[in-house]
């Protein structure tokens, strides 16, 4: 995998209230609406990254084709942090699914309004309430950041829920993010 958009540090030895790995959700009422995905051949996907989704078949309730975010993406998705058959860890905590094997997806256009952890970009001022973008460039493509300019597709109908945190030794950050009412 080239650049990876979170990297693991040094787990706390105290855990940190209210804060998450990517790829978890901060708060989830009603009914969970995901969906399997499955990954292409040769792509390495990240927990917490946006994806671009694409059903399988006319039934809505197929499994998702799941490819990294790029300019012409209308559908995104979240790779949720899930128990998906993890054969090794690395810095003491499962950092993306297994290879060639199934997992859970979030449609970002599901109709429940979970807030969920994904990974940004460094150095970004977030505004609680601000609408998010999909960083499409190269090596950052899948995080979220402020404003559309370099490289970004504004999520439309989704906002920052949280400030940028570090939920683990790294210098790396989540946010959170949430659907609008």
């Amino acid at each position: 995998m080239a650049t990876r958009l979170y990297q693991y540090g040094k787990l706390p030895t105290v855990i940190k209230q209210n804060t998450w790995f990517p790829g978890m959700f901060a708060t989830a009422w009603g009914v969970n609406v995901n969906a399997t995905g499955v990954l292409g051949a040769d792509i390495a996907i990240e927990y917490g990254e946006l994806v671009k989704i694409a059903e399988l078949g006319a039934d809505a309730s197929a499994n998702f084709s799941v490819t990294r975010v790029a300019a012409d993406t209308t559908k995104f998705g979240v790779i949720l942090r899930t128990t998906d058959g993890q054969i090794n860890m690395e810095a003491t905590a499962i950092e993306r699914p297994r290879t060639n094997t199934p997992m859970s997806v979030y449609p970002l256009s599901a109709s429940n309004y979970f807030r969920v952890a994904v990974p940004i970009i460094a150095s970004q001022v977030v505004t609680i309430g601000a609408v998010p973008s999909a960083c499409i460039v190269s090596g950052s493509e899948g995080a979220v950041q402020v404003g559309t300019g370099n490289g970004g597709i504004a999520l439309t109908g989704w906002v920052f829920a949280s400030k940028p945190f570090k939920p683990t030794g790294s210098n790396s950050e989540v946010v959170l993010i949430e659907k609008t009412v």
